[in-house]
């Protein structure tokens, strides 16, 4: 996943809704590389060394600090003592602030996603028959079967939700494709596709260089990254069109203005020229008529 379309943490503490859901899935190196765009490496490495590689597990995590305090010695939890904690006295250490801050900060955003896919993505529609008196589940007792199970979102809540996924991921993806005016509109940039069949609810997305891209669902809600990830390809004729056309348009006003700017320099040029023609004779005929009154001076005299 690219993090290019991921806010920084400071956007995200006031707009947490903003966190695209495919990073809770990350784990390993995705999931450290997450955390390092948006706390730093240090705090990365310290969940590295601690083998949380996933954001269900940092969330179960009490303090994520604690490994620091243990008696353990090695260069690396050496080194990120050095960096993430503050001596106060010959014995005590704390945890800098500003580190704990950002923890705390990481925490909260990836809680409220959390909670909001568990709130719009996992109300699922099943009825577990629990036989509290015996561990034996009778034979009679048809097994419930959660593979095709749905999600009670339906085709027009899963349809508004993509259509408000894309408004905010294409506001945030202007200065990617150094676009000026990057704008994704159904019916004008791309069209929808969203139905129920026999799989649940399934959609698709034709791009205006005429790919249709099937999406994708994390935890039965549908997702639109399978329609980023062809935006950002070389292969989606539509971006690169919008990305030749804004540079016709930069040469053709730059060539404008070279142009524009040389006429008012010929003109400057042929103004101060008729300019110094004119002055010329006059100096002349003043040179002339100052001789002539010497003239007759001298005979006079």
């Amino acid at each position: 996943m690219s993090l290019s379309n991921v806010p920084k943490l400071q956007e995200l503490y006031f707009h947490p809704w903003k966190l695209p859901l495919e990073t809770l899935t990350l784990v390993d190196d995705q999931f450290y590389s997450f955390i390092e765009y948006l706390v730093g490496s240090t705090l990365s490495n310290l969940l590295r060394v601690q083998e949380i590689n996933s954001v269900p597990i940092l969330l179960l995590t009490t303090d994520v600090f604690k490994h620091l305090f243990l008696k353990i010695n090695d260069v690396e939890t050496d080194l990120l003592r050095q960096e993430l904690l503050l001596q106060i006295d010959n014995n005590n250490l704390i945890v800098k602030s500003a580190n704990r801050t950002k923890i705390k900060c990481l925490f909260d955003i990836l809680k409220i996603t959390s909670d909001r896919i568990f709130q719009e993505g996992q109300r699922i529609a099943t009825k577990h028959q629990i036989n509290y008196s015996s561990f034996a589940i009778p034979s009679a007792t048809p097994a419930v079967s959660t593979a095709n199970t749905y999600s009670t979102l339906t085709v027009d809540d899963q349809r508004n939700s993509l259509l408000k996924c894309i408004d905010d991921w294409s506001s945030l993806n202007e200065t990617f494709f150094n676009l000026k005016e990057f704008k994704l509109e159904e019916g004008n940039n791309f069209r929808l596709i969203v139905k129920a069949g026999t799989n649940g609810i399934q959609a698709s997305i034709e791009c205006l260089c005429k790919t249709i891209i099937t999406l994708g669902k994390l935890h039965s809600k549908l997702i639109p990254s399978n329609f980023y990830r062809h935006l950002k390809s070389p292969g989606c004729k539509y971006v690169n069109r919008l990305l030749k056309e804004q540079k016709l348009e930069e040469t053709n006003r730059n060539n404008s203005y070279s142009t524009t700017s040389s006429s008012s320099s010929s003109q400057l040029i042929d103004n101060n020229s008729q300019s110094t023609t004119a002055v010329v004779p006059n100096r002349k005929r003043t040179l002339g008529s100052t001789h002539k009154i010497k003239s007759k001076k001298q005979r006079k005299n």
